[in-house]
């Protein structure tokens, strides 16, 4: 499972184009995570990208506004930890939660969620030196739950097949799509590396 994640002030092209080109690209979830935009504007923006996500056979997914998921028929949702302590949402087939550690997965799980995205894979701050700690704590944190977990932060290409290799369900990228004009180029890597893997189990 690839899942793209939008930003549209840091996308290379017109946030339309550029998420044009990621839906036909075709990862398995693209979540619309503008959470700076009021409901009514965000609605807006979520009506084109759901059409071009339907149009791709791409599954779209709704950040933080749950109301606006129910009026367009969405039926995945991402949620916050935060938030979901709160109050689960109700009436969604898929809840998406990020967590940084085994003990906030296992308390996501406890309240509702279906899909974890564990933060944390990579050291942003220092691509260069690759620091993949937080992969022992993602093979960690794998066997504490029973639901899917995907990782994400700092995540590129050439790593895809290291991180799939710690049982992943698969990975979440925001920069690598939103900083390319290519990805489709992307994905296919993310294919391969994914048919690689199931080669090596």
């Amino acid at each position: 499972m690839i899942i793209a994640v939008t930003d549209r002030k840091t996308s290379m092209l017109p946030f339309g184009e550029q998420f044009a080109l990621i839906a036909k690209a075709r990862p398995d979830i693209i979540i619309l995570s503008e959470r700076d935009m009021s409901a009514s504007e965000y609605k807006d923006l979520a009506l084109s990208c759901k059409a071009e996500c339907d149009k791709n056979g791409v599954e779209f997914c709704i950040d933080k506004f749950f109301d606006v998921a129910k009026e367009l028929g969405v039926k995945t949702v991402y949620v916050s930890l935060g938030t979901l302590r709160e109050e689960k949402p109700e009436g969604f087939d898929k809840i998406l939660t990020s967590v940084h550690n085994e003990k906030e997965a296992q308390e996501a799980e406890r309240r509702g969620a279906t899909l974890l995205i564990f933060q944390g894979v990579f050291d942003v701050n220092c691509k260069a030196c690759r620091n993949a700690k937080g992969l022992a704590v993602l093979r960690y944190l794998l066997g504490s739950v029973d639901i899917p977990v995907v990782g994400a932060g700092g995540i590129m290409p050439d790593v895809f097949l290291e991180v799939l290799a710690s049982d992943t369900a698969g990975v979440c990228m925001k920069e690598g799509f939103m900083r390319t004009r290519h990805p489709d180029e992307v994905v296919s890597k993310y294919r391969e590396a994914e048919k690689q893997w199931q080669k090596m189990r």
